[in-house]
């Protein structure tokens, strides 16, 4: 039933949640893409390098659903995503020296400000329509959800190699102007194919950590833009269990 969207509470909190869940997401795909192409890991290693936010997550949850009942959750919602952008923008410095640890710090406070934003936006969208209402707003929510989702996974992955061919055409006219880092693999006894090769190699790791850099960026501004369309859904009059929208 799109009569829904009538209510400016949910249609501000399923815009919301369709931006901020295809910023997380497109966040989500690109790290276990950088770390097994450029950085070197396994699959399982990527996943244990980025397990800490749904632990995280799974700690901070009970908190905040009780916290859902007695605090705006506009706030709520506001500082969660907020937090999720300061995280992402933190992850724009990263660089092909990162340790594990460095690589899953960033991570590990990401699913701290998870809960805060997915536990008050579903509570929120609910008690923003009708009682009679509520399945119907609870699927479109999920749909759209899922949907942005889907589309933020296709946009970055194009980006990122859109950004990665780019960059390398940026840094093959910039890098070893001076001949120095040819001369000295020469000097090491390289044959002239292996040191263009070699410095190619490098050019192409740094050329997907500055891409990845440059889409956390675009996806931590994502997170800010999420955050302030928040506050134009109306402070809500009743309560509901976030629960009651399939999560």
């Amino acid at each position: 039933d799109l009569r829904v969207f009538r209510h400016r509470g949910f249609t501000a909190c399923v815009l919301t949640i369709s931006l901020a869940f295809a910023a997380f997401f497109g966040a989500s795909v690109l790290t276990p893409l950088w770390l097994q192409n450029l950085m070197g890991y396994t699959a399982t290693k990527a996943g244990v390098a980025t397990a800490g936010t749904g632990l995280a997550a799974f700690f901070i949850a009970p908190l905040v659903a009780q916290l859902s009942t007695k605090v705006d959750a506009r706030k709520l919602v506001f500082g969660g995503v907020i937090w999720l952008g300061i995280d992402t923008m933190w992850r724009t410095v990263a660089n092909t020296d990162m340790t594990m640890w460095n690589v899953a710090m960033p991570l590990i406070f990401m699913g701290f400000g998870l809960p805060f934003f997915f536990i008050p936006t579903t509570g929120l969208a609910l008690a923003s329509v009708e009682e009679r209402e509520m399945d119907s707003a609870a699927g479109l929510m999920n749909f759209l959800r899922t949907l942005s989702g889907a589309f933020a996974t296709s946009v970055v992955t194009t980006s990122w190699g859109n950004q990665i061919t780019r960059n390398h055409a940026e840094l093959v006219g910039l890098a070893d102007g001076d001949q120095s880092v040819k001369g000295m693999l020469e000097a090491s006894g390289a044959p002239g194919d292996a040191v263009n090769q070699v410095i190619d190699y490098m050019i192409t790791g740094q050329s997907v950590m500055l891409a990845t850099n440059q889409l956390m960026l675009a996806i931590g501004v994502a997170f800010f833009i999420a955050a302030s369309v928040i506050w134009l859904a109306p402070k809500p009059t009743r309560v509901v269990d976030p629960s009651a929208g399939g999560h």
